[in-house]
């Protein structure tokens, strides 16, 4: 008996459903030119490409977990469309994800959108541009810290200032500078962390570069933001690429970046033994309207700290002392 190259007609049905299952998830809301659909606890990512999507869950799913472990409260939830088609998905659409417990909707670009915008920044025979084009992975890694860091920003300001997650990206926080980054940087993955770790460490053993005093650090303006970015008129996050000439003091930034890296893990680990959420509780008090030293003088002590910005200098030094061997 000759076999069939195609399967029964009582099958096709079946096949089809199970195709449609594959395309999206069940938690999600259908949206017009986004076929694929993760989610999760931590909300909801929509896009054309499957393992974009699919990677980015994951991503959005390890962040909300940092999140809840660093500040002692959940995240709210997020739903991310990946190169949404221009003008398809609609206010009806949004609503139906906010209704469905999205604290805001963030249009963000895929992977490849983010590294043509990026490259046409640069000149054709930059240095960087050409690694990248050689070594797709890099760009990949480039993409998925980027967002987490960028999304991370949204995450913190819902928390803690509400209309400003629903409004801008990270420029615009009511916190320090160096508060705004930490929350960031402590939702990302281990490359750029990584790497910041190795600059603090170098950093630290060049006497020809000191670090700025605590005091001094904690009133810093972070220099890789450029002054006075206006926020976007519209809702959503404000992706803006810049060319290597406009972007200031890239040095000055990676060194910033880094200090602030090596400040989040020394809170971090500081505090572990004693009392978890630290950046948590340190946030609270600012969005009520405090500084960081009225949170050390009366809650710093509850979390094994210093109870005074002098104190804590010390204790710092020495962590970075340690760090740099």
């Amino acid at each position: 008996m000759a076999l069939s190259r195609s399967p029964a007609p009582v099958l096709l049905p079946v096949l089809l459903l199970l195709a449609g299952a594959a395309r999206a998830d069940t938690g999600c809301p259908p949206l017009p030119g986004l076929d694929h659909c993760v989610a999760g606890a931590h909300g909801w990512v929509y896009g054309a490409d499957a393992a974009q999507v699919r990677m980015l869950g994951g991503d959005m799913a390890a962040s909300a977990e940092a999140f809840e472990r660093h500040f002692a409260r959940a995240p709210l939830r997020l739903a991310v469309l990946l190169d949404a088609p221009q003008g398809r998905i609609g206010a009806d659409a949004r609503g139906r994800l906010l209704a469905a417990g999205a604290a805001e909707v963030v249009d963000w670009p895929g992977m490849q959108a983010f590294q043509a915008a990026r490259e046409s920044t640069r000149p054709a025979d930059d240095p960087g541009r050409r690694l990248l084009a050689a070594n797709p992975a890099i760009g990949q890694a480039i993409w998925r810290n980027l967002t987490r860091h960028e999304l991370g920003h949204v995450l913190f300001n819902l928390a803690y200032w509400p209309d400003l997650g629903r409004t801008s990206g990270h420029g615009h926080a009511r916190s320090p500078d160096w508060l705004n980054e930490a929350a960031a940087m402590v939702l990302e993955a281990d490359e750029l962390v990584a790497q910041r770790r190795r600059l603090l460490r170098g950093m630290g053993a060049d006497p020809a570069q000191p670090l700025p005093a605590l005091a001094e650090f904690l009133a810093m303006a972070n220099p890789a933001r450029p002054v006075g970015q206006a926020a976007p008129a519209a809702r959503g996050v404000s992706l803006v690429y810049r060319s290597p000439a406009e972007s200031g003091d890239a040095a000055a930034g990676a060194r910033y970046y880094a200090q602030v890296q090596g400040w989040a893990d020394f809170l971090v680990q500081a505090t572990a033994a004693t009392r978890a959420g630290v950046l948590g509780s340190i946030s609270g008090r600012i969005a009520a309207g405090g500084s960081f030293e009225d949170w050390l003088g009366d809650t710093g002590p509850a979390f094994g700290l210093p109870g005074t910005l002098p104190a804590l200098d010390r204790q710092w030094q020495a962590w970075l002392q340690a760090a740099a061997r």
